[in-house]
């Protein structure tokens, strides 16, 4: 069978077992009560990857795969939920051995364009929103910004999008030039992004080489190539391990790199660099993205929603 051919059929079943979002055990939060004092807005977040077998996407009735999703949501939550009721759905991922697959990509999107829409639909009830993500989820987030989210209107209720741990280019910005890069603390409607690595990598998975990626500074909110020192690092939190894990504050300073805009942590000493869980080699700390700066993250979350209301 011609592949192109193969690819249409593979589209169309994906298209016809769309996941259907009434269902409540395809919601890993699905905070919609209506009353929600403190908390103006909402957050849509879409989960990094986490299927790590050798399919085209994860299987959302798996109960290990539920399990090892719902544990990466639970690390980003902190991040948000604190001015937001919270939203998060399961959603058919690409798996990472097969994570350039066009078909395990459109099945991924389908679902959380899907989601993203019922969410509108059933919950949002005409509130501010973030839509955040991380890594694959920052991806597709990504695709609803460049599709769902070209509705003027609709984009007027955004926050902000938080694409932490994905590219985004300028490639990107002119296939869809509603897109703004946040160039501040507090502006609005904008994406806020950064992916860190080390100042001698020169490409990556996340960013390769010869490319440029948006990037904000989390702890100065500039993004010009000035030095943040680690003292303005209100905290590290490793949730990856332990969601429990304390704050270290003045973990790492940081300061883009001009070049690829990346940010490139600045360590107290070397025995502070991480030596686990680096998926993608030496030096590309993306699974640390949210990690090294967490509570400046946090804090500016709360920080856009207010600027938002204002």
């Amino acid at each position: 069978m011609p592949a192109r051919l193969l690819f249409c059929l593979l589209l169309i079943c994906s298209l016809l077992h769309a996941q259907d979002y009434s269902d409540a055990r395809l919601w890993v939060y699905r905070e919609n009560s209506a009353a929600a004092p403190g908390r103006p807005a909402d957050v849509f977040f879409l989960c990094p990857t986490t299927c790590m077998r050798h399919v085209d996407n994860m299987d959302v009735n798996d109960e290990q795969e539920r399990a090892a999703f719902k544990k990466a949501v639970d690390m980003e939550k902190g991040l948000y939920d604190e001015h937001a009721r919270f939203f998060a759905p399961y959603y058919r991922q690409k798996s990472l051995p097969h994570y350039g697959n066009p078909a395990a990509q459109d099945m991924a999107y389908n679902d959380a364009k899907k989601a993203f829409l019922y969410y509108l639909e059933h919950d949002n009830g005409g509130r501010p929103f973030v839509l955040a993500g991380f890594s694959q989820g920052s991806e597709q987030a990504l695709h609803l910004l460049k599709d769902v989210l070209c509705d003027e209107a609709l984009r007027s209720r955004m926050v902000a999008a938080y694409l932490i741990g994905w590219c985004v280019t300028a490639q990107d910005l002119a296939e869809a030039p509603h897109l703004r890069p946040a160039q501040g603390e507090t502006d609005t409607g904008v994406i806020v992004a950064w992916n860190t690595e080390l100042p001698d990598i020169n490409g990556s998975f996340l960013v390769p080489e010869k490319v440029r990626a948006c990037c904000i500074n989390p702890l100065n909110w500039r993004t010009d190539a000035a030095p943040a020192a680690a003292s303005a690092n209100k905290g590290a939190r490793f949730t990856i391990f332990d969601l429990g894990a304390p704050i270290q504050p003045a973990f790492c300073g940081a300061v883009i790199n001009p070049e690829r805009g990346t940010l490139n942590p600045i360590f107290q000493d070397e025995d502070s660099i991480p030596r686990k869980a680096l998926l993608f080699g030496r030096g590309v700390f993306h699974v640390y993205d949210p990690i090294f700066f967490y509570e400046n993250h946090r804090e500016n979350v709360g920080k856009r929603i207010k600027a938002f209301a204002q």
